[in-house]
């Protein structure tokens, strides 16, 4: 299966529930994060490091000063695995080099987050131009997996199920994705209702709903109860419910965890069936 949402830093950081504290010490962190921070920091200054509630998981941004006078950032969750860190573009693969200045050539790069916390690592890319900023991400091998495009830029069927769900909330983010699923492309939102809460759900190019973030109690009991089997000592991070048949029929839920510190995503039909590990 390959529906799967691109996450990224850069969903992280307009992701509807995140919400950031004020800077902590080290002390506050987890044991587990104090020792990741620790390996990451390899004599370098810790500056920084602040507490974020990331859609549920807690999770410390740690900006520090390397050993080289760089200033550099990373990412680790409460458990200890590094979720993305900080790189220069001579540090990232050719490919993703190449891919970046055919994708914004002429801009200015001002950002680029290895993402290390999924089975395949990606980049989240952010530049700049005149005032004006745009953020994509790149796979390992150079593909261009998802650009933000803003709810102005998105088709008038997107708009107009956009809207539909608002009900007076906040756009958050709009990111078109190649989904090789259904062959298309579909478009990623984020948004806050008017009650402050989260919806996050993926959309046709003509507005027909294609699948949707849901909570473990909205899931089918028997799929619920395989899910936390096969998560048992690990942590749900995000279930997708398939909202538009995919070939073939199927309306899986597609699940994204982390166990033994590792990915852990796999399909669950909705009578509770196993359909495999996602790569």
């Amino acid at each position: 299966m390959a529906m799967r949402y691109q996450y990224s830093l850069l969903a992280a950081a307009v992701w509807l529930a995140a919400v950031a504290a004020p800077a902590i010490g080290l002390s506050e962190v987890s044991a587990a994060a104090q020792n990741t921070i620790k390996a990451q920091l390899a004599g370098g200054k810790l500056d920084d490091i602040t507490r974020t509630n990331d859609d549920g998981e807690l999770v410390f941004d740690v900006s520090f000063t390397a050993l080289n006078g760089d200033a550099r950032d990373f990412t680790v969750a409460a458990d200890g695995t590094l979720l993305s860190l900080e790189v220069k573009l001579a540090e990232a693969p050719p490919a993703v080099q190449n891919a970046i200045r055919a994708e914004a050539p002429g801009w200015d790069l001002e950002g680029l987050d290895k993402n290390v916390d999924r089975a395949e690592i990606t980049y989240d890319v952010e530049v700049s131009r005149g005032g004006q900023t745009k953020e994509f991400s790149v796979s390992e091998e150079g593909d261009v997996l998802s650009r933000e495009i803003g709810l102005t830029n998105a088709p008038a069927g997107v708009r107009q199920a956009i809207q539909a769900k608002l009900a007076g909330g906040q756009v958050q983010s709009v990111a078109m994705a190649f989904d090789p699923d259904y062959n298309a492309t579909m478009y990623d939102v984020e948004l806050t209702t008017a009650e402050g809460s989260g919806k996050s759900f993926r959309v046709a190019a003509d507005g027909t709903m294609v699948s949707k973030k849901v909570f473990l109690d909205a899931v089918t009991p028997h799929a619920a109860k395989t899910i936390a089997e096969k998560l048992a000592g690990g942590k749900i991070l995000r279930i997708d419910e398939t909202l538009l048949r995919l070939p073939g029929g199927a309306q899986p839920y597609e699940v994204h965890g982390r166990k033994n510190g590792r990915p852990f995503d796999f399909t669950v039909g909705r009578h509770g069936g196993f359909l495999g590990m996602d790569d």
